[in-house]
């Protein structure tokens, strides 16, 4: 690309980030998130044909999970206390009942957490939008030749505190330490009984202190309000409009009839409703090349080839893409690592890309933000969008040094 069209891209970036900007706090299915999907829908359509695409999203879903964990916790908690009204026997079953709860409740609750599709699609849910443009329609698509452009223009909640990266660490500490203290009283009353004041106190005050230990910052660790969502910078979604309207533009750098899509998801941080609705409403997408821009920020690109939790490889073409476009335009990047703790716990929710790559995309996923860092990079996110446009538009179109 030119250094022109480098400024240019910039320039369209800053306008729309600043169009963008204007509907804050777009967590699922509330009212900025759809006025921001129509002011997407509107700015696009003056490219391509561009609709918003309707589905259900549960805001219970995914992050927001949390607070179902804390109140799984509570409910046990409570059939605790119920065990000390009874004889030893019904003591022992009703306690035994109340860790039994307490399990159930943590896989039933853990698997909304972490986006299990069954089990969100029983939570109540409200109506999202992604927004989707194409170059020409589906009927026309040649087998193969499609390239998704993908991005979220929803926001991720936040928490009641203004330290996110703490609030993050004290949940992974506490919570794994209150649950082994509780379950280690909880055995402890069963095995002692509750025969005087001494052990009622003991096996009525501790439990407690050790419950609340884990249910305070769950149900404090994401926060249903707009005031405390983390802001979407738009950034993302600028940079993959941008290189959609690029080929628009350039339909040549493709492979001859290629159908270029631009979809950008609502509902992303609710278990990936957005996604998830994407690649159920487009069969047509399998066996197609995805490039999906996350959330970024600033600093090195990272390139997401695997999900390091759960296995599931999204892309078995990044590493060899990202070089070529690293070589074209002197952009760093290096592939995100898909082992150790660390790379688990970035990839605890998942990632956008799964559900292209479920679907039979190729999707290289495009990100620079490390949600276990306290600390990120202060940079203009006009530059940075403008940056990720020049070296997506490398990665994802035939060149010269392509094999034909």
């Amino acid at each position: 690309l030119s250094e022109e069209e480098i400024l240019a891209a910039e320039d369209a970036c800053r306008t729309l980030m600043g169009e963008l900007s204007e509907h804050r706090g777009r967590l699922v299915a509330t009212r900025s998130e759809t006025a921001c999907a129509r002011c997407l829908r509107d700015d696009l359509g003056t490219a391509a044909t561009t609709r918003l695409e309707a589905f259900k999203a549960s805001p219970l879903a995914g992050r927001a999970g949390c607070a179902l964990i804390a109140a799984a916790y509570f409910l046990a908690l409570v059939f605790y206390f119920v065990s000390f009204a009874g004889g030893r026997a019904a003591g022992i079953a009703l306690t035994a009942f109340s860790v039994v709860v307490l399990a159930a409740g943590l896989v039933l609750t853990g698997g909304v957490f972490l986006g299990s599709r069954k089990l969100c699609r029983l939570l109540p849910g409200r109506v999202s939008y992604n927004v989707f443009s194409e170059s020409f329609p589906s009927a026309k698509q040649q087998d193969g030749k499609l390239l998704v452009i993908a991005c979220t223009h929803s926001s991720p909640p936040g928490s009641y505190f203004a330290n996110f990266a703490l609030v993050r660490k004290v949940v992974f500490i506490a919570v794994p330490a209150s649950l082994a203290a509780f379950l280690l009283l909880a055995v402890l009353k069963m095995a002692l009984g509750t025969d005087t004041v001494a052990k009622i106190t003991v096996f009525s005050i501790f439990p407690t202190i050790a419950a609340a230990a884990g249910i305070v910052p769950l149900a404090l660790h994401f926060s249903f309000s707009r005031d405390h969502a983390r802001e979407n910078s738009g950034a993302g979604v600028a940079a993959a409009a941008a290189v959609y309207r690029h080929f628009l533009a350039h339909p040549e750098q493709l492979p001859e009839g290629t159908r270029v899509c631009f979809v950008s998801f609502g509902g992303e941080y609710a278990a990936h409703a957005g996604s998830r609705a994407f690649a159920a409403a487009h069969p047509e997408i399998a066996g197609a090349r995805a490039v999906v821009i996350d959330d970024i920020t600033g600093g090195r690109l990272r390139v997401i080839r695997k999900d390091a939790l759960r296995g599931e490889v999204l892309s078995r073409t990044a590493s060899a893409v990202a070089e070529r476009a690293a070589k074209r335009t002197g952009i760093g990047y290096e592939i995100a690592p898909a082992e150790g703790l660390k790379s688990k716990l970035n990839a605890l929710h998942g990632y956008a890309a799964e559900a292209l790559a479920a679907a039979g995309c190729d999707a290289v996923m495009l990100s620079s933000k490390d949600y276990s860092a306290s600390d990120e990079p202060a940079e203009d996110p006009c530059t940075v969008a403008a940056r990720v446009f020049d070296f997506v538009v490398n990665l994802a179109a035939e060149g010269e040094d392509d094999e034909r």
